[in-house]
């Protein structure tokens, strides 16, 4: 998944950007809140980390704006050094998920992370990525608004991989996932949809997305900028 780290604090963000990387998660921090909201002109995110207290705006304003922007199912989880009750109910009436208080403990943090993404919502409907449009309830996709013809298996693929963007998935995963009532496959099936899927919808960065195989791991697609 990709997250939006927006803290001032460069120790602090590089501290969770690392925890998150850990966790096979895409990245990028902002030390302001006015360069988040100018990232959301041009990329997405699917989870958003804001300090309450930012050097040029307020972290409710970015919430604000980032709830007008990307709706109420992105999860946004503010960190703040004030721990009152007043402080905690203001975070959250302003449309915040969940707070942490600091000092971050960052085992809590991390728990809270994994909660709040197991309670999000599966995204249906239409999805769209770079050069790329997928709908999820009539199976179509599009590359630079023309339908691709793809199997049914390549279709199962190329969903799971544009609902994970930024996480690494091991072959094993996808296998069970996508193959799951096939017998007689091995990894080597996932490889070669890869492949196929590379070739078709442009991820070698043409459609303004890379998928990458990850050494002795998996397959990860990430956004290209500029893309």
């Amino acid at each position: 998944m990709n997250f939006a780290v927006v803290e001032d604090s460069r120790s602090q963000a590089e501290v969770l950007k690392a925890l998150l990387k850990g966790e096979g998660h895409q990245v990028e921090v902002f030390a302001e809140g006015k360069a988040c909201l100018e990232a959301l002109k041009t990329r997405s995110f699917d989870c958003f980390i804001i300090d309450w207290n930012l050097p040029d705006m307020e972290g409710s304003d970015v919430l604000k704006h980032v709830r007008q922007t990307c709706g109420w199912d992105v999860p946004v989880i503010f960190c703040t050094a004030r721990t009152d009750e007043e402080a905690a109910a203001d975070i959250l009436r302003a449309g915040a998920d969940d707070y942490i208080p600091k000092p971050i403990r960052y085992m809590e943090f991390m728990a809270r992370i994994h909660a709040l993404l197991r309670r999000r919502k599966p995204r249906g409907g239409t999805l769209a990525f770079g050069g790329i449009e997928i709908d999820l309830e009539s199976r179509r996709i599009r590359l630079a608004g023309v339908d691709v013809d793809l199997t049914q298996r390549e279709f199962e693929l190329a969903a799971i991989l544009l609902q994970n963007i930024g996480r690494v998935l091991s072959r094993d995963e996808l296998l069970s996932t996508v193959w799951a009532r096939d017998t007689g496959v091995d990894t080597r099936t996932v490889d070669t949809h890869a492949s196929r899927l590379r070739k078709k919808l442009g991820l070698a960065g043409e459609s303004g997305l890379m998928l990458s195989s990850v050494y002795g791991q998996g397959y990860r697609l990430d956004t290209v900028q500029g893309g």
